[in-house]
C-alpha cells in the first residue's frame, strides 16, 4: 500500500494515522510494536511538544495512532521479534515533504538473520550477563542539503539496545533481527568517508569490565569480522575493571 499524503488539512488539526505493518509476503503481522516520537505545535502554542507513545498492532497488522498539531518532527520505528526494523521520519527542517503526514503508511518488514558471538574475560572464562548492544551503521543516512523529499520507510539503525540481549552463562549472545548481508550496504558518501567500520557494530557493557566507548571499539581492535558473528564464534574480550577505573 503506497503512502497518501493528507490534502486540505487544517494546521494545527489532530488527525489518525493509519500504520500497517506486513512481512515480505505482504501478510499482517500481529504484535509488531510501534514507537512513536512526535515534536508538534499545539493549537494557540509558540512552543513545541514533545510526546512519546507505543502501539502494538492488532491481527490485521493494524495500528492507529494520532498526530497532533503542527508537525515539526514526527518518528516512527517498527520492530517484530526476528524481523529487521524499520524507521519513518517526517522532519520539516530536513525534508522538503517533512509536513506532509499521510493518512496511511505501510512498514514490510524482511525476515531477520541471525548473528552471535562469545564474550571471555582475559582467562578465557565466560562472562555472564554482559549487555551487548547492536548496531547497523549501514542504516546511516546524509542529511541532504538542500532538504530533499524523505525516504521512508528505511532500515533501523538499533537492532538491540539497553538489556535486550545479555549473555548467558557461557558468555554466548545470539540476535535474530539481522539484515542479511546484502541489504547491508553503506550509503556511498558515508562509506567513503568512514573506510573500515563495521556494518554490524557491537557496544558491550558490564559494570565489572572495561566497556565500550563507542559501537565496535573492542570489535574493531580485536579485529572481529561480521563473517564470524555469522557463524557465531566471533569471541570478544572484556578486561577487568581496576576498581578505580572509570570508562
Amino acid at each position: 500500500m503506497a503512502e497518501q499524503p493528507l490534502s486540505a488539512v487544517k494546521p494545527f488539526q489532530s488527525r489518525t494515522l493509519t500504520v500497517h505493518v506486513l512481512d515480505s509476503d505482504n501478510q499482517p503481522i500481529a504484535g509488531a510494536r510501534i514507537f512513536q516520537n512526535h515534536c508538534f505545535f499545539p493549537a494557540g502554542s509558540e512552543r513545541a511538544k514533545l510526546e512519546n507513545h507505543t502501539f502494538t498492532t492488532d491481527v490485521r497488522g493494524i495500528a492507529v495512532l494520532t498526530v497532533k498539531g503542527k508537525n515539526e518532527d514526527l518518528r516512527l520505528w517498527v520492530s517484530k521479534e526476528k524481523f529487521c526494523p524499520l524507521y519513518a521520519m517526517w522532519i520539516r527542517e530536513y525534508q522538503s515533504d517533512g509536513d506532509q503526514i499521510p493518512a496511511e503508511f505501510t512498514f514490510r518488514l524482511e525476515r531477520g538473520t541471525r548473528v552471535g558471538g562469545i564474550v571471555h574475560d582475559e582467562l578465557g572464562k565466560p562472562i555472564a550477563g554482559v549487555k551487548v548492544a547492536v548496531e547497523n551503521l549501514t542504516a546511516a543516512i546524509p542529511v541532504p542539503d538542500p532538504p530533499q523529499p524523505g525516504r521512508r520507510p528505511v532500515p533501523s539503525p538499533w537492532l538491540a539496545e539497553n538489556d535486550e540481549v545479555t549473555t548467558d552463562s557461557q558468555g554466548r549472545w545470539i540476535l535474530e533481527n539481522v539484515p542479511a548481508d546484502g541489504s547491508l550496504v553503506f550509503d556511498l558518501l558515508l562509506g567513503e568517508l568512514s573506510p573500515g567500520i563495521p556494518k554490524i557494530a557491537l557496544k558491550l557493557s558490564h559494570q565489572d569490565y572495561v566497556e565500550d566507548r563507542y559501537p565496535g571499539q573492542l570489535q574493531r581492535v580485536q579485529k572481529i569480522t561480521l563473517e564470524s558473528l555469522r557463524n557465531q564464534s566471533a569471541t570478544i574480550v572484556m578486561k577487568t575493571r581496576n576498581p578505580t577505573q572509570k570508562n
